[in-house]
């Protein structure tokens, strides 16, 4: 019983960090762990790679490559216009909610190739959030280079994951949607 006191303080004592938009940020230095780091630590980038990852799971192989390739591409724009300030923040953060809710819907329904093509354009949002938030610190290539990575070891997970709730879990990518969808709603909050 006493453990469980421990392990219940210690969860507690974590729940601040649930509810920061996007911790992880090291304003004050630019490597690629600290880019790397980040997308482990912001709940909008865990579920947007997974989910992206577990649709594409779904798809025929080329699109699985398709998609890798479409997700880093659309970061790098995104992270492109941030950075040159041609997108407000602010407009980036409801691209965001709309990229997770385009993947919830996909996922939801037998999806074909418009739903999974737009869920790649809307993660460009994704890239203008870091993009603008980066840009002051001059030279972020290489942190921006850990944060595509980072993206593409969790669309990896998310392929896994769709494999494996494709064979063992019923309506697992509904289970995906819904969490999708929970996390945009959040995002609107």
């Amino acid at each position: 019983m006493r453990m469980m006191k421990i392990i219940g303080i210690f969860i507690a004592a974590l729940a601040p960090l649930l509810v920061m938009a996007h911790p992880g940020h090291h304003h004050h230095e630019a490597s690629f762990w600290t880019g790397f780091v980040h997308p482990f630590t912001g709940l909008d980038h865990l579920i947007m790679a997974i989910s992206f990852g577990v649709l594409m799971w779904t798809m025929t192989k080329q699109w699985k490559v398709i998609g890798a390739l479409g997700l880093v591409t659309a970061l790098v724009a995104g992270f492109t216009l941030g950075a040159q300030g041609l997108l407000n923040n602010s407009i980036a953060e409801y691209g965001i909610v709309a990229s997770l809710l385009v993947l919830a819907v996909a996922l939801w329904t037998k999806s074909n190739q418009v739903l999974p093509v737009a869920a790649t354009l809307l993660a460009i949002f994704h890239g203008v959030a870091h993009g603008t938030e980066l840009a002051m610190n001059g030279n972020v290539a290489v942190q921006i280079l850990g944060m595509i990575s980072a993206m593409a070891v969790i669309y990896g997970a998310g392929l896994a994951l769709g494999k494996l709730i494709s064979k063992y879990v019923p309506h697992g990518k509904k289970i995906i949607g819904t969490i999708a969808a929970v996390v945009a709603c959040i995002g609107l909050a």
